[in-house]
């Protein structure tokens, strides 16, 4: 789909290389060529997300750049500094096109993560949930260890299967230890239980989220295709060298206080 992009609504008309810099075009384009800016169909469009869509293009939304872009930094800055802090996060992305985006991402800086179903009262009942955690993480310690072998063969075989429902459960849950001080999800809508569940501890929310989205309740919306592994990586893209940028640079900072001192 060929989408230009156009002067603000209600602005006077400007063409792109008069309202945007160099740089902003560039990342604009690389917006457009991933699919970030592409949304759903006008019919599914809710009401309150109509702020950042810029219009639609033979019936499909397509998000305001410069406002995906704005936003998506505001998250970001949000994001880093919990990092600095060293906070816990809890990433939820369970889309067959988020799940391994979801999973190298919270890896690698050591997040919580749910990329499979979420378990209701993951929040708001997590002391029962580390429970089962620590559980799951014991009996899988001891089938490695050989512990299980003075079970029957068919009794094994239960216990196998029992191992693998939990770790469709529970990957990526093994260190959430406390509550998270910040939920991502990717799409709101499909993660519901997990938006409710936040709202209701009143955890903040950082969300990529589509047009059919409702935005309210929301701290950190990135308006975005949500349910596109290219829009998806070039978003988590973004996260991760706005985090490692900030990594970087404090590493940099106690190098030098060490140097001088």
């Amino acid at each position: 789909m060929d989408i230009e992009i156009k002067e603000q609504p209600n602005q006077e008309s400007v063409t792109p290389e008069n309202q945007y810099s160099p740089e902003q075009l560039v990342i604009f384009r690389e917006m457009i060529a991933a699919g970030v800016v592409l949304g759903r169909k006008k019919t599914v469009t809710n009401p309150k997300m109509d702020k950042y869509i810029l219009n639609y293009s033979k019936g499909v939304a397509v998000f305001n750049a410069e406002e995906t872009l704005k936003l998506l930094d505001k998250a970001a800055a949000f994001l880093k500094d919990l990092v600095e802090k060293k906070m816990p996060l809890l990433i939820v992305g369970t889309q067959p096109a988020a799940k391994d985006i979801v999973e190298n991402f919270a890896k690698k800086f050591g997040f919580s993560y749910v990329t499979e179903r979420w378990l209701g009262g993951t929040l708001t009942n997590l002391k029962v949930i580390n429970q089962r955690v620590q559980y799951y993480l014991k009996i899988k310690a001891d089938m490695e260890a050989g512990n299980l072998e003075k079970y029957t063969k068919k009794e094994r075989l239960l216990i196998n299967r029992d191992i693998e429902r939990m770790r469709k459960m529970f990957t990526g849950l093994d260190n959430l230890n406390y509550l998270p001080a910040v939920v991502l999800v990717v799409d709101a809508v499909a993660h519901e239980t997990a938006v409710r569940e936040a709202r209701r501890l009143k955890i903040p929310i950082v969300a990529i989220m589509n047009n059919d989205n409702n935005p309210e309740g929301i701290a950190y919306p990135i308006p975005a295709n949500d349910n596109l592994r290219s829009s998806l990586n070039w978003v988590f893209g973004k996260l991760e060298q706005s985090i490692d940028a900030n990594i970087q640079m404090n590493a940099n900072d106690a190098n030098k206080l060490t140097n001088d001192s």
